[in-house]
């Protein structure tokens, strides 16, 4: 038996996601219709599929089990999560309820699925990002390679010659590279990474080649090349920093979303009784 091509996967996860939402506005509807509680059915539906998707997410995050692959286990977790917004907009009148604590609940819901969709897009966009930096570093050893770079930056100076070149480097060195090399990126480059501070620095070499000479030409390159380096570590970091807040956002939003919705449906279940 062949096994299915990942687009025709892909088509037929949406058409059956599509099918159950559909589903659930015809249950909805025809309970209306014979004037019955829709907003418990779907209510509940959506409590069930939140469950799910907690399970699911316990799931990718415990890659050891022997449960399945672990790319299956995110893709149903991907159209369960799109069938729980179908769901919710059956449910709610309006985006945003009304009340203080519905409203509170249905911006967590809308904030849950949009940082689930930026993880899709994460996931999609970060590896191929990541790759095409050159070396591969563990977000833990990130640290120590940056302190790496700077101690080798601080070492191309030790014992240079008294030429007045050399002077000129070791100035622009003290004044403009060892702040680079010694602090970490700021919140703003982690955010959004640009390669504006490479671009500056390595202009900055680059305007002093015309007072250099050979010796200091050459540990100018080599600090450009450091530059670079430390830049590309940087880039890496920004990247997996990223996803790693992602997760604790998500899962934080994520259990905040199922313990309201556990309190709105005992609320409910209260006032039918």
């Amino acid at each position: 038996m062949k096994p299915i091509h990942f687009r025709t996967r892909r088509r037929l996860s949406v058409l059956v996601t599509l099918i159950a939402i559909a589903i659930v506005v015809m249950v909805s509807r025809w309970q209306q219709d014979r004037l019955g509680h829709a907003s418990y059915f779907t209510g509940f539906t959506l409590l069930a599929t939140l469950c799910l998707l907690m399970l699911l997410g316990v799931r990718r995050r415990l890659p050891v089990l022997p449960l399945g692959n672990v790319s299956t286990w995110t893709q149903i977790h991907l159209y369960s999560g799109i069938f729980a917004a179908g769901v919710y907009a059956v449910h709610v009148p309006a985006l945003i309820a009304g009340g203080q604590f519905e409203c509170t609940l249905s911006i967590l819901f809308l904030l849950v699925s949009g940082s689930g969709f930026y993880g899709l897009y994460a996931s999609r966009t970060v590896p191929r990002r990541l790759t095409a930096v050159p070396g591969e570093f563990r977000f833990e050893q990130i640290p120590w390679h940056r302190n790496e770079i700077a101690a080798a930056a601080g070492r191309l100076l030790d014992g240079a010659s008294e030429e007045a070149a050399m002077a000129v480097l070791n100035a622009f060195y003290r004044k403009v590279l060892n702040p680079f090399f010694a602090s970490s990126p700021t919140f703003a480059y982690v955010m959004i990474p640009t390669g504006h501070r490479r671009r500056r620095l390595l202009s900055g070499l680059q305007e002093l080649d015309r007072y250099l000479e050979q010796e200091s030409r050459s540990t100018a390159g080599q600090f450009a090349a450091l530059v670079r380096k430390r830049d590309d570590l940087d880039y890496q970091y920004a990247l997996q920093f990223r996803l790693r807040l992602w997760v604790v956002v998500h899962s934080v939003l994520s259990l905040l979303l199922f313990g309201g919705a556990i309190i709105h449906a005992a609320v409910a279940l209260r006032f039918t009784m």
